[in-house]
């Protein structure tokens, strides 16, 4: 059975730090962003999101472009009784901005320390958030015959181990239109570079079409002009043989 809001007041002071009564929200308890985040690079190589995790000072804001994942750990450090399993989820006003929870919806049982929340903007723009926003929601539920388990240690910051796969960009739409642009402007050159090859070979071709054009016309005026001489009973003068001479 689910905690309602009076079970909440009486058992999250000892397993919330930070706990705030006006953070209650009917079942359920609104968490905060914490300290450190890391959002997924855009492949953009002059972003400056491109970096590694990053420590956010209070109220300090961040960015999540479309496209992107980004981890988040909690303000608050949490603990769910062995007896209880928690559930958590993100409010909606943040989903109707494109936010999607992917980090699973469920806090096992004795779980102590932070909460690691992984999203991903699915939405049609950047999403800003900042530090200390309630943007995520844990709900208590009793268990029925519970088992002993260890306590469960929480995340005191971002594993380094989850953020590699993803420091050499995502496939993202902000990624794959910054590809196409790039390819548009290599392709633009390249027909550039071509469009002034072909006017100059064409230039060269003229030039070389004029000048034959030049000698045949002057080859053919000199032919003319020897073919109508003939026509006109002009011939050549043909200078005398001169007599052999006698001594």
């Amino acid at each position: 059975m689910f905690w309602g809001g009076l079970r909440l007041e009486k058992e999250l002071p000892d397993l919330i730090t930070g706990y705030c009564k006006a953070r209650i929200d009917r079942a359920s308890y609104r968490l905060r962003i914490g300290p450190e985040i890391y959002v997924s690079p855009t492949g953009e190589p002059d972003d400056p999101r491109n970096k590694p995790k990053t420590l956010l000072k209070e109220k300090e804001g961040f960015t999540v472009p479309a496209g992107q994942f980004g981890f988040i750990i909690t303000e608050e450090s949490i603990k769910v009784p062995p007896t209880a399993i928690a559930f958590i989820s993100m409010r909606a006003g943040y989903k109707f901005r494109g936010l999607v929870n992917v980090s699973g919806f469920h806090v096992d049982p004795n779980y102590d320390g932070r909460l690691l929340f992984s999203i991903f903007n699915a939405g049609p723009g950047p999403v800003h958030l900042s530090r200390g926003e309630e943007c995520f929601l844990i709900f208590y539920a009793d268990l029925n015959q519970p088992s002993e388990v260890d306590v469960k240690k929480g995340h005191h910051s971002i594993p380094s181990e989850l953020t590699g796969p993803l420091a050499g960009g995502l496939q993202s739409f902000a990624g794959l239109l910054s590809k196409i642009n790039e390819n548009d402007k290599k392709l633009t050159d390249r027909v550039n570079t071509i469009e002034r090859e072909q006017a100059v070979l064409k230039w060269a071709i003229a030039l070389a079409v004029g000048a034959l054009v030049t000698v045949g016309l002057r080859e053919c005026s000199f032919t003319r002009t020897t073919a109508d001489s003939t026509k006109a009973g002009i011939s050549t003068p043909v200078s005398p043989t001169p007599a052999p001479h006698t001594p």
